[in-house]
């Protein structure tokens, strides 16, 4: 018997649909973030949360984040710092500052709470909305969706209208017309029934947009309307407990500017 992470898992909860779900991701332990965005989502009177994985990495409040997502028993995929802190992905190509933030994650997070990332599927299947942490075309890759042609071959990897993605901390959304992709510039935009969509709904703890609020993505079965949201928060907590537990300062700096 193994520990290590199946990355075939999947979930389907197909007979669910919840009116209203907000779609979170890359809160890399940034607990004033997530409580921030947490209120926001109660205060729209969402009725459920899904998250896109990277809970951990980066921030000084590892258990904190996965302790609150674990028992309010949001669904949450496998992101690649969530891996990398249990010590089951190579962290070769992960540059000093997020080594360094991962190694001390490592030492951190409470048994259970590695338990409940281990047991995370590397991707969620709705009816009509595909979750995954990276990209649908071979997720457990963690390859980056940047450009119009990475979008392209990514359409081809799931068969429902919306696929929600993180992982780049750069929130967009990519409308498909019939093999053509279009990328609206308002953040708000309405579902069209013979249309994809790509939706990458930005970070809740490291917004890298230039933008240092928090995002996350608010969809409205009933309404037909998707939103990216932003949310202040309280950056100088979440630097401070960057610095005081040690971890690079970059990390805190960067909360600053969103970048």
């Amino acid at each position: 018997m193994t520990n290590k992470i199946d990355v075939t898992m999947r979930y389907e909860t197909r007979p669910d649909r919840p009116p209203r779900i907000a779609v979170i991701s890359d809160i890399h332990a940034n607990l004033p973030a997530l409580q921030a965005v947490l209120q926001r989502i109660e205060e729209l009177k969402v009725d459920q949360v899904y998250c896109l994985g990277d809970i951990v990495g980066y921030g000084g409040h590892p258990n904190e984040c996965v302790t609150i997502l674990r028992e309010k028993k949001v669904p949450c995929v496998l992101g690649n710092h969530d891996q990398a802190a249990l010590g089951e992905l190579d962290i070769t190509n992960f540059n000093a500052v997020a080594k360094q933030a991962i190694r001390w994650t490592q030492n951190e997070l409470s048994k259970e709470n590695q338990d409940f990332l281990r047991s995370r599927p590397m991707e969620i299947s709705l009816e009509d909305v595909f979750l995954v942490h990276a990209s649908p075309r071979n997720p457990e890759e963690w390859n980056y969706i940047l450009s119009i042609p990475d979008a392209h071959l990514n359409f081809e990897h799931f068969k429902e209208r919306i696929c929600c993605i993180g992982h780049s901390h750069q929130p967009f959304i990519i409308e498909n017309r019939d093999g053509k992709l279009m990328c609206p510039e308002e953040p708000q935009i309405e579902i069209q029934e013979q249309y994809r969509y790509l939706v990458n709904v930005g970070s809740v703890g490291q917004p890298r947009d230039h933008n240092p609020e928090s995002c996350f993505a608010l969809y409205d079965r009933n309404t037909k309307r998707l939103e990216l949201v932003r949310v202040p928060y309280d950056i100088d907590a979440a630097q401070s407990r960057i610095l005081e537990q040690g971890l690079p300062e970059v990390l805190a700096t960067r909360l600053t500017y969103g970048s």
